[in-house]
């Protein structure tokens, strides 16, 4: 949402609106809370850590647990018209999941639902993860995790971009984010003029729907076709 006038229409139009071009699945909440008070619901096509689970038979021995996961304690809930939208805190990390249907405030065997695209790795990586937090074992590491270089990077394009979008000019973009010192004249010639055009550059392209590239990283979408 592009602003509170924008949240409180969509607040009065309707409860759910699914946002395909986007990733995620707009549900109302306060416009005028906090940004970080609204956790987003990640679409399971965008974000492969978003777990799809459906309601399953157990198999012959029996050795499958039943979960009410409705009762889980740090769980977020969300109720919509395809389903059961979740994210669930637990020891520090977030878990989202997406049950399709099934009560789940009862108590039941659950499969993990895992489409064979190119973010399978990543899908079963999470659902593994689940698994086991849901086990109350450890989830174990994380290879998502990001570089701490890269990282950065990203965050301060976004810093650079919202500078910029504020009418700050170049110049003010290096001497708050790469400590440039120095007048106009010196700053022409020095490199972090460059950086801070790139960094602008980079979280335009992030604002424009790059940041979706992040909900798989590490793993790159392959090129399609122009006949695909």
């Amino acid at each position: 949402m592009s602003s509170a006038s924008i949240g409180r229409e969509r607040l009065r139009q309707k409860s759910w609106i699914p946002l395909p071009a986007d990733g995620g699945c707009d549900f109302a909440h306060d416009p005028d809370a906090q940004p970080d008070g609204a956790p987003p619901f990640w679409s399971p096509h965008f974000n492969p850590r978003a777990i799809i689970l459906s309601p399953a038979e157990q198999s012959d021995t029996g050795s499958g647990r039943l979960f009410a996961l409705a009762h889980l304690d740090g769980l977020i809930l969300r109720r919509a018209p395809d389903g059961w939208h979740a994210i669930w805190h637990i020891g520090g990390m977030e878990h989202q999941f997406w049950l399709q249907q099934g009560a789940i405030d009862a108590a039941a065997f659950y499969a993990a639902i895992l489409p064979m695209d190119e973010f399978m790795e990543l899908r079963a990586h999470a659902a593994r993860r689940l698994w086991r937090c849901l086990t109350g074992r450890s989830p174990g590491s994380d290879i998502r995790t990001m570089p701490a270089q890269l990282r950065q990077w990203h965050l301060l394009s976004l810093r650079a971009l919202d500078a910029r979008l504020h009418g700050e000019s170049y110049r003010a973009v290096a001497e708050v984010l790469l400590g440039f010192r120095g007048n106009k004249e010196d700053f022409e010639t020095d490199p972090r003029k460059n950086k801070a055009r790139r960094l602008v550059a980079h979280g335009i392209r992030m604002m424009r729907g790059g940041y979706r590239l992040l909900l798989h990283y590490p793993v790159k979408p392959i090129p399609r076709s122009k006949g695909d």
